[in-house]
């Protein structure tokens, strides 16, 4: 999947990822998810396992964050460092920084740098 082919779906995940709107993103994405049949299937399921890993942290249940963390980096494995315009690597770098040291929540971007602070 090339970035200008990015469905609707993972755009409006990206903008609610990036609003801290975890939750929300992760539903949106699940639609697009259940849908897929192709190569992007474990794309869409480790995107939605980093949402949902924030918010076990933001529940305040950090445990449950970092089993997602886990399973949602064996989800990306497949697609190496840079996929669907998502710098994944990046992401699951600033996602554990993020878990444990409490830094601030990555963002993501379909440019091409993939991921940034606000």
């Amino acid at each position: 999947m090339k970035t200008a082919e990015a469905p609707p779906e993972l755009r409006i995940f990206i903008k609610l990822f990036n609003r801290e709107k975890y939750f929300e993103a992760h539903e949106i994405l699940e639609s697009r998810w259940r849908k897929e049949k192709g190569e992007a299937r474990d794309f869409y399921q480790g995107l939605i396992q980093i949402a949902a890993a924030f918010v076990h942290l933001k529940r305040g249940t950090p445990e449950g964050a970092q089993r997602l963390l886990e399973t949602a980096t064996k989800y990306f494995k497949p697609y190496g460092p840079f996929y669907g315009g998502v710098n994944l690597e990046g992401l699951l770098t600033q996602t554990r920084s993020c878990l444990l040291a409490k830094s601030q929540f990555p963002r993501i971007s379909l440019s091409g740098s993939g991921i940034h602070h606000a």
